[in-house]
């Protein structure tokens, strides 16, 4: 038996007794994920951890060990920024509803309010475009990207898309499986990578805002960013089936400060934006997701999709205490928009590190 079998046979244990139906601690779960991520080359324990937790129902405890084994195998970034002005606005992905890239069109708001963003951003499984694919639609390949990229980026825009695996070494195998097993044999399901991926950095931050695309998991994610050392985020979940706060409908929001726990519901009007219809910001493909995009960004797209960034971007602005209220940020988010400012932080980043000759074809 070689190294990554022994290796692999070790956490039989740990499997077996999360299919039993029970839970894992923090310190058995990094010990189980980091394993697979080094040695599982087929898949067989990663679909098998999978299937198992999350039919279970992940726990704050695994939730931070999938963390902590991320962490401890992740490159390691240092940007000098400080942690009271980085934020990231990735959230889970995988709603019933479908709509446009949100979440990264809300980042060149907050940018362009004067904080840094590290966007998590991956290819779209469960969704026509994830953030990678509007990022690489303009030259900017994450999968070429390094730690200094990323920090020089963070530093001189203030904004760079990131997915951790690929400026890992020791992640590389995971994202290669995640690679296989969700884009090219086109797999689609709900994992627990999508519940607790992006709400991973590896870098300091102290608030940000977290989209989820199920009401279970809000109190298991503020809990974990508890655990995780955050001052304030929010997480959220629209009935309507987003992982976004909408203007469609209520959202449901947990609030974290501290080491309390704040719940409440929000609709379009207490957000300062007319309520839509779902018709109105679902999703019109990936080219259409595209032109949505660049258009909000310019200022040039005006209703229901501008009103949706508005009041995502303004939660973050609220975490990040830029604002006393979720109205006031919507209100903010909307000037900043119609200033078109925050297309010129997306040019700014294209001419960093993606094609610039691109621009305009749009």
């Amino acid at each position: 038996m070689n190294k990554s079998q022994a290796r692999l046979e070790a956490i039989n244990p740990l499997l077996a007794k999360l299919v039993d139906g029970n839970n894992l601690s923090a310190i058995e779960t990094e010990k189980l994920t980091e394993t697979i991520y080094l040695y599982d080359k087929e898949g067989y324990h990663l679909a098998t951890f999978v299937g198992a937790v999350h039919a279970k129902g992940e726990t704050a405890e695994e939730l931070l060990g999938l963390c902590l084994s991320r962490g401890k195998l992740g490159a390691k970034l240092k940007p000098k920024i400080p942690s009271s002005h980085i934020t990231d606005v990735s959230g889970s992905g995988g709603g019933r509803l479908k709509t446009f890239n949100v979440s990264t069109t809300v980042s060149f708001v907050i940018v362009a309010a004067g904080y840094t963003v590290l966007k998590q951003a991956f290819y779209g499984s469960l969704s026509p475009t994830g953030s990678a694919d509007i990022f690489a639609t303009f030259g900017i390949d994450i999968s070429t990207l390094n730690p200094k990229k990323v920090e020089k980026a963070l530093e001189k825009v203030g904004i760079c898309p990131l997915y951790l695996e690929f400026i890992s070494p020791r992640l590389k195998n995971k994202g290669l499986l995640g690679r296989k097993i969700y884009v090219q044999q086109g797999v689609r399901v709900r994992t627990p990578f999508h519940v607790v991926t992006n709400a991973f950095v590896p870098v300091k931050m102290d608030a940000r805002i977290y989209g989820m695309y199920s009401p279970r998991y809000l109190n298991v994610l503020a809990e974990l960013f508890i655990k995780l050392g955050y001052k304030r985020t929010l997480t959220f979940y629209a009935e309507i089936g987003m992982p976004e706060i909408s203007n469609v409908g209520k959202t449901i929001i947990v609030e974290q400060n501290g080491k309390k726990l704040k719940k409440y519901t929000v609709s379009p009007e207490d957000l300062g934006v007319k309520e839509a219809r779902e018709v109105d910001i679902k999703t019109g493909g990936k080219e259409q997701n595209i032109k949505d995009f660049v258009n909000i960004l310019r200022g040039k797209e005006w209703g229901p999709k501008a009103d949706l960034v508005a009041v995502n971007a303004g939660a973050a602005l609220y975490a990040l205490g830029d604002v006393r209220a979720l109205k006031d940020g919507t209100m903010k988010a909307l000037e900043i928009l119609k200033s078109g400012e925050p297309y010129r932080v997306f040019e700014r980043l294209v001419n960093k590190i993606g094609t610039p000759s691109i621009l305009s074809k749009f």
